[in-house]
């Protein structure tokens, strides 16, 4: 007869317990399994097998901040920049705080991008936590030295776009004096600007010579009154600053306010102030919107001079520029030609083309900001596209059953090998 079994079976929860166990340590064999795969191919050189097989560990793991790291530097190898940032920032996120490969991964995908500046910062990390780390000491060198070519191209920008200008004006002397017409690019806001600057110069030119012309001065305490009766009627000033090309020529607000450039701070808000008590839309409800638009460009005006004192100082740093400009225009020109222009209109010109150049200038370089911020949310959204589809695949893999399956074959064979042993 055989003798019962005097063994006690373990409580429950103990088996629970390992079985819980055993399959943690079934899934984390799984995962480092497919994170050996991923990097045998990329070792490989083979970026796409390493790429599933590092995407087949996360699904097991999301938040390993090493195979995260690894697959940011396979998508980096295989020119997906956008996925390669996306898992640098999780890297770092999910990295313990002596783990620094994560920012190296950041600063290597943002500077692929073109980022240099926040490239910059995330080298200047690595180095924070390894000072004697090579990789990044050349790419923060090369980070700045990108960063100061950029600078600099800027800057030479700026001088070939101030000599096209003068270039420009060297050719529409010389078209002017041979009578020739030099309204080639009609379609061209800036240059119907330029072409049409002459006529502002005339009527700046001509309130001047009737200002000089009063003899009395008004005293202080009428002086709103005053600057408002030199200005006339609403109507004409309303037509002044709507004229053609009115959006170029009121980026000067010397223009608008109709003052000079070295007008005191007194002068600037007394004509202000006569200028909306004109232009104020209430009062011109026979043509309000007209008026609303006029008395807008009047308070930028008023915001650019009196309401911050760096931008005030920009708008009379290029004034002088182009006072400075139209003096040496004039003093190469003809005793003839300069009895039919006066200095003070060639100044006048050049004043309104330099607000101009800039304001084209800004443009420029916001519309190349946009088209970059474009491509960049494009590749973006094609790489998440493609991301999304990874992860339905991964998906639509786990509900097969296909991880129950080959971890439940890993079982089998563990058991199995239990047994032999055993025996």
């Amino acid at each position: 007869m055989t003798s019962p079994d005097n063994n006690k079976d373990p409580p429950a929860s103990s088996n629970a317990a390992d079985q819980q166990e055993e399959e943690d340590n079934d899934w984390k064999v799984q995962r480092d399994q497919e994170k050996s795969y991923g990097d045998n191919a990329f070792r490989a050189r083979d970026f796409s097998t390493a790429i599933h097989h590092y995407t087949a560990a996360l699904s097991m793991d999301p938040t390993y901040h090493i195979i995260l790291s690894n697959r940011s530097a396979a998508y980096l190898s295989s020119h997906q920049k956008s996925k390669a940032l996306h898992d640098a920032q999780a890297c770092v996120t999910n990295s313990p705080p002596d783990y620094f490969k994560g920012y190296s991964r950041l600063a290597a995908a943002l500077q692929s991008l073109g980022r240099y500046g926040p490239a910059k910062d995330a080298w200047e990390k690595v180095l924070e936590k390894d000072p004697s780390n090579t990789a990044a000491k050349k790419g923060l060198e090369h980070a700045k030295e990108i960063l100061k070519k950029t600078q600099q191209q800027e800057e030479e920008e700026q001088q070939q776009e101030k000599k096209k200008a003068e270039e420009e004006k060297a050719k529409e002397e010389n078209e002017k004096s041979n009578n020739e017409d030099d309204d080639d690019d009609g379609g061209d806001d800036l240059d119907d600007f330029f072409n049409d600057v002459e006529e502002a110069a005339d009527q700046v030119q001509k309130a001047k010579v009737e200002e000089a012309e009063k003899v009395d001065k008004p005293k202080a305490t009428n002086a709103i009154k005053s600057h408002k009766k030199d200005l006339g009627t609403a109507t004409s000033q309303i037509e002044r600053l709507l004229q053609p090309n009115y959006k170029w020529r009121n980026l000067n607000p010397f223009f608008v306010l109709d003052i000079p450039p070295n007008a005191t701070e007194e002068d600037i808000s007394r004509r202000y102030k006569a200028l909306s008590l004109l232009l104020h839309p209430d009062k011109n409800r026979n043509q309000h919107d007209k008026a609303e638009e006029a008395y807008d460009f009047v308070q930028k005006a008023k915001t650019l001079l009196l309401d911050d004192e760096n931008k005030a100082k920009h708008c009379r740093d290029l004034a002088h520029q182009g006072m400075r400009q139209g003096k040496r225009e004039w003093e190469q020109k003809s005793p003839k030609e300069k009895k039919e222009t006066s200095l003070e209109e060639l100044q006048t010109k050049n004043i309104m083309k330099i607000f101009a150049q800039v304001e084209h200038k800004r443009r420029e370089v916001e519309k190349r900001q946009r088209a970059q911020e474009q491509r960049e949310r494009d590749q973006e959204e094609e790489e998440s596209k493609k991301e999304q589809n990874a992860m339905k695949f991964e998906k639509s893999w786990k509900q097969e059953g296909r991880v129950d399956k080959r971890v439940g074959n890993w079982r089998n064979f563990s058991t199995k090998k239990k047994s032999k042993t055993s025996d």
